[in-house]
């Protein structure tokens, strides 16, 4: 049964009321990190959460599977309602939804990579040889084969250890995958890799929320974006939306195919930004304005 239904009868399958989250509370070093935030996230969305440093967004996704409980305020996920009471169905709302923190050491406790990556499906009641299964599927998954079964997790480089932080959430196979800098320390290749295994899981049903500096990346795969500043939400729409609107106070850089978009847009060209998600996008309306002038 799902509970959250947003205009229309559009699913939604998250729905946040009135967050509030503060560190230290009642504490000299009390610190307000997301100040009454309200949002809708429909069935099977691919979101984006952007900002500056320090705005909030990881705070309010870490909310999304009980990292974090709200000092204020609801979260409902499917079934799954989060407030700052006990809860008693926390081990299967994080099987549901899977985080992938921004910094993978995090999440890298166990002398293998194999035994790393298999823990999870091993803690939500398989067996042995079964979760080392999936672990294997998830680890090939994200390009790393199996010389890499038997090492150290320690061992490897920050890209590799980032995949196989990936690879543990991706074992458990969760219906909602979060991802926070998912190709930080990854390089061109390793970045492409991975995004375009995230957007195969988005297309064959995994709900995708993102957090990114990369204003490329969101471009191109986000389908909506949050703009947080502060701890609140100054902007909800396509990511084409918000980089029309952005200003220099957002501490946001516009991708450069969209501010070069917005020059040609000055010199008379007819663009339609919301068409825009790549470099052969743009190609695309430039010829089409080339078209109409001939």
């Amino acid at each position: 049964m799902r509970v959250a239904r947003g205009f229309n009868g559009v699913l939604m399958p998250i729905k946040v009321e009135n967050l509030f989250h503060t560190y230290a509370l009642k504490t000299p070093f009390q610190s307000e990190a997301v100040n009454g935030v309200s949002f809708e996230i429909e069935d099977h969305a691919y979101v984006a959460f952007i900002g500056p440093t320090g705005s909030g967004k990881t705070t309010i996704i870490q909310h999304l599977n009980a990292l974090l409980k709200p000092t204020k305020g609801t979260i409902v996920v499917d079934d799954f309602v989060i407030d700052n009471k006990k809860n008693k169905k926390i081990k299967e709302l994080r099987k549901h939804v899977g985080v992938v923190f921004q910094f993978p050491e995090y999440q890298l406790f166990e002398e293998t990579v194999e035994k790393d990556v298999a823990f999870g499906p091993k803690n939500f009641g398989l067996k042995d040889e079964e979760a080392l299964q999936k672990a294997h599927r998830a680890l090939l998954s994200v390009g790393l084969d199996e010389s890499y079964f038997k090492r150290s997790p320690f061992e490897l480089s920050g890209g590799e250890r980032r995949r196989v932080a990936i690879a543990g959430i991706l074992a458990i196979e969760p219906d909602i995958l979060v991802l926070d800098e998912p190709t930080a320390g990854l390089d061109p290749r390793g970045t492409t890799e991975i995004m375009n295994l995230v957007d195969k899981m988005h297309k064959n049903g995994t709900m995708v929320i993102l957090v990114s500096h990369d204003m490329e990346l969101v471009l191109k795969y986000a389908e909506k974006v949050f703009v947080v500043k502060d701890g609140k939400i100054l902007f909800e729409g396509t990511p084409q939306g918000a980089f029309m609107n952005l200003d220099e106070s957002s501490g946001i850089e516009v991708p450069e195919i969209f501010t070069f978009a917005q020059k040609l847009k000055k010199r008379g060209f007819d663009i339609d930004f919301e068409k825009i998600k790549n470099i052969d996008d743009l190609i695309l309306q430039i010829s089409i304005n080339k078209e109409k002038r001939s």
